[in-house]
């Protein structure tokens, strides 16, 4: 699997601190609520990197937010990592990565997030490195190689993994 990290300003982080190597997006979805309905879920979508999955393209990341019953009653907060499939455009600042509709498992309950989008932005704040990012979509599929996973091993006696 190929990983490429995104170096984009993250949210409260300042330069000294280091590159955030994601971007994140408000996301809303629905799911069937224990009172009967439908509840909503309000939340964020923290994308992490861009990897190559089955040879697509997908965003791996992580959706948070809070789910709230039909009734207006709040179920909880849940966080769950997910990778799906991700199209990708340009625009005159970023790369544009188009999403969803997405069924993520949150707290037990199928939720249903709408289509979103995201921009991870090509320049930086002043003393950040400078971000490799391709020019355009089809360049990052170029630059995509699928590798083979290697072969799980067991550990030899004695020795930690």
């Amino acid at each position: 699997m190929t990983i490429i990290p995104f170096p984009v300003e993250g949210a409260g982080r300042s330069a000294s601190s280091g590159p955030a190597f994601c971007a994140e997006a408000a996301v809303t979805g629905a799911f069937g609520s224990p009172s009967g309905g439908t509840g909503t879920f309000t939340g964020a979508y923290r994308l992490e990197r861009f990897v190559n999955q089955y040879d697509h393209l997908a965003a791996a990341g992580v959706f948070t937010g809070e789910l709230i019953d039909a009734d207006g009653t709040a179920i909880g907060v849940g966080s769950r990592r997910h990778t799906a499939a991700v199209s990708l455009g340009t625009d005159s600042t970023a790369l544009v990565a188009d999403m969803g509709p997405v069924d993520v498992n949150l707290l037990g309950f199928l939720v249903n997030v709408r289509e979103f989008r995201m921009q991870v932005r090509r320049s930086l704040p002043t003393g950040m490195p400078a971000p490799v990012i391709p020019p355009s979509a089809a360049e990052l599929m170029k630059r995509l190689v699928a590798v083979p996973d290697t072969p799980h091993r067991p550990a030899a006696a004695g020795t930690q993994r």
